[in-house]
């Protein structure tokens, strides 16, 4: 006889429910709620990167690179590279060194000095590395002990004019500027006004003319420029002629009205012998750039493209555009770009004071009228276009360029649906409340680096000094807005006399450069504190029902130190408390073969160390046994010797159906 069954007991039992977090690829995203986070995002992950598809690790450590240069901090710091040389060259206490080992010993370098505490760049050029503080002279290094800086030429004596088939009825002034391979000085006076009896366009070839006769040249000067004006305000480039540097001579020059006016080049008002006087100097092509002009704010400048290297004068295919003087926008970066069809062009991203900014794209026309070619800079804005108060935030990222503004982080770049233009888009949506939290006084001071796919903006939080640090993982699109808990003052990709490559850089106030590099534990011998939170999840798929959640269980890959865990969860009747914590102590294992016989060191690889491994993965769990509606996690670190790969966060249990708490209760009205 069969057994009788209760027909009130269960026949169906409760289903198990998993909550498990795989990879957290999204990154950081503190646009939204912990509430609201995708599973695949973190609320907080400080010094943390991600690796594989997602998952978080440790972030490299740092240390110091070298030894100090001087007993002053560093204001600036580059290498100068040939086929056969790599010399780190850096400007520290008003006074410039190199090192040819890596940075291990320094030497002093004669010839030129700044102020201390002036920011320095640098820009190598052929074979010169170009020095630029928008205050002292421009000086080169070109591999020795001795720096070169250009020689001032003082602004010249007006030129004597003579009249050859002279009458009346139309004035004419005339304007010089001794010329180096560099630059020029400030015009002369102008010379008396002229009268002839037709226009400069009508004179007739060998009838009329006019003899210009230069003062004498001086050494080091190669040209002189001469300028026109035909109202004795304006004077614009009309001509040059040569002048022998080892021979100085009064040369003289006819004006018989076939060379052409000029418009876009006036008579220099500054001078510019010694090199203009800007604060960086870019390569655009096989020209260099220069922006931040302290005297002429909204100048331009361009070098020439071939021998003399590096001559800014009109002379020498040289020049600037004033690019809307006086007006909002001021160029404070040049980088080399091209336009939305793939044409090369120098893109000079501007500041404005309500922070909006522009990009312009500059190019340089040639004209060709019988055998004078003339160049013609021009420049136009790109419509919608954002610009930057943070010159050095601009980073080439593959195709694109990415920069701060004082909204958020743009991108510079072509878009599918945008054919022949560049457009210019928000990257940083994810974490815009920190994008809002940092510094405007620092902004100038933000530094960038693209490196290991990974781009570096060092930032000030609340301060006007860099001291975070935001990575954009490019494989992933991730943000992490406090990858480094601390900040840089300039990054600099470089490879060693060993053809290592390393990531060097600098923090505000040190004496020494630094490197970061996974290789490295801890920052400068000490250990860092990480942190890993992730969102605020419901356990249950109905997010007003309760879990009875037996176990929260976790993997690690190669764990080494001690790794803190901690559930933070909402209970029934408690709220938002800490459900537990637990410690991971992760166990080092050595082994390898070694070449000694018969000694007690077993399975090493060499007589005289041992590899050391940590395990592969680590599983471990903790019981609970707590009736919750939603979790989150927490993972930290703080020893030198910590580290992993964080693998799975899981929690168990059963839907208790037992409805919400009568404090969530409303009553109607």
């Amino acid at each position: 006889m069969p057994l009788a069954v209760d027909a009130n007991l269960p026949t169906k039992f409760p289903t198990p429910q998993f909550l498990t977090l795989g990879n957290f690829k999204r990154g950081v995203i503190t646009l939204i709620d912990k509430s609201r986070l995708p599973k695949d995002a973190l609320e907080q992950a400080d010094n943390i990167f991600l690796v594989e598809d997602g998952q978080p690790t440790l972030r490299p450590g740092v240390q110091y690179f070298g030894t100090a240069p001087s007993a002053s901090a560093i204001d600036g710091f580059d290498y100068y590279d040939t086929s056969t040389t790599v010399h780190l060259v850096c400007a520290s206490g008003g006074s410039f060194y190199r090192s040819t080992d890596d940075g291990t010993t320094w030497t002093i370098l004669t010839g030129a000095t700044y102020t201390a505490g002036t920011v320095v760049n640098f820009n190598q050029y052929a074979t010169y590395l170009y020095i630029t503080d928008g205050t002292n002279n421009i000086a080169r290094y070109d591999g020795t002990t001795t720096l070169q800086t250009y020689t001032s030429l003082a602004t010249p004596s007006a030129p004597t004019p003579a009249i050859t088939g002279g009458g009346t009825g139309f004035n004419y002034y005339y304007k010089i500027s001794a010329v180096n391979t560099v630059g020029f000085s400030i015009a002369s006076a102008a010379t008396s006004a002229q009268a002839f009896a037709l226009d400069r366009s009508t004179w007739v070839l060998n009838t009329n003319k006019l003899t210009l006769t230069m003062p004498v040249s001086v050494s080091t000067q190669t040209r002189w420029d001469i300028f026109l004006s035909t109202d004795g305000v304006n004077y614009y480039y009309l001509n040059s002629v040569a002048t022998d540097p080892s021979t100085p001579a009064a040369v003289t020059w006819i004006d018989d009205g076939t060379s052409i006016v000029v418009p876009s080049t006036v008579a220099p008002v500054a001078n510019t012998t010694q090199g203009p006087k800007v604060k960086e100097l870019v390569n655009v092509g096989s020209r260099m750039y220069g922006v931040r002009d302290t005297v002429n704010l909204w100048r331009i400048w361009f070098s020439s493209g071939f021998p003399p290297l590096g001559a800014f004068s009109s002379a020498y295919d040289g020049g600037y555009l004033d690019w809307n003087p006086g007006g909002k926008f001021l160029p404070v970066k040049v980088v080399d770009y091209r336009d939305g069809k793939g044409t090369p062009l120098a893109t000079v991203f501007c500041n404005s004071a309500d922070g909006q900014g522009c990009i312009l794209q500059m190019s340089l026309d040639i004209f060709t009228v019988g055998d004078i070619s003339i160049t013609v800079p021009a420049a136009y804005k790109l419509p919608g276009s954002r610009g930057t108060p943070a010159p050095d935030s601009v980073i080439n990222v593959l195709n694109d360029y990415m920069f701060y503004n004082s909204q958020a982080f743009y991108n510079l770049g072509s878009r599918q649906n945008f054919q022949n233009l560049l457009s210019t888009d928000e990257s940083s949506a994810n974490i815009r409340p920190t994008v809002k939290q940092i510094s405007t006084t620092g902004e100038a001071n933000i530094a960038s680096a693209y490196y290991d796919a990974k781009v570096y903006f060092s930032v000030g939080i609340g301060s006007a000094t860099n001291n975070q640090t935001i990575v954009y993982d490019t494989e992933r699109k991730a943000w992490l807005p406090k990858a480094f808990d601390i900040g840089f003052k300039k990054f600099l990709r470089y490879t060693t006399t060993g053809s290592s490559p390393k990531l060097l850089a600098l923090r505000v106030g040190d004496t020494k450069l630094s490197e970061i590099s996974n290789s490295i534990q801890g920052d400068y011998g000490a250990a860092f504190t990480s942190t890993l939170k992730t969102g605020l999840y419901s356990v249950a798929k109905n997010r007003f029902e309760y879990q009875w959640t037996e176990q929260a269980d976790m993997e690690f890959s190669n764990p080494t130190g001690q790794i803190g865990i901690e559930l933070l969860g909402i209970a029934r009747g408690r709220g938002f408390t800490s459900q537990g914590t637990a410690t991971v102590t992760a166990a080092l294992t050595t082994t390898g073969w070694d070449t000694f016989l018969w000694d007690s060191t077993l399975w090493d690889d060499t007589s005289t160390a041992i590899d050391t491994y940590s395990e592969s993965t680590v599983q471990r769990y903790f019981r609970l046994g707590r009736e919750l509606r939603a979790v989150q996690w927490v993972v930290t670190t703080n020893t030198l010797d910590a580290g992993y790969v964080l693998r799975v966060l899981q929690t168990s249990g059963t839907v208790t159906n037992t409805g919400q708490p009568r404090s969530q209760r409303l009553t109607r009205i």
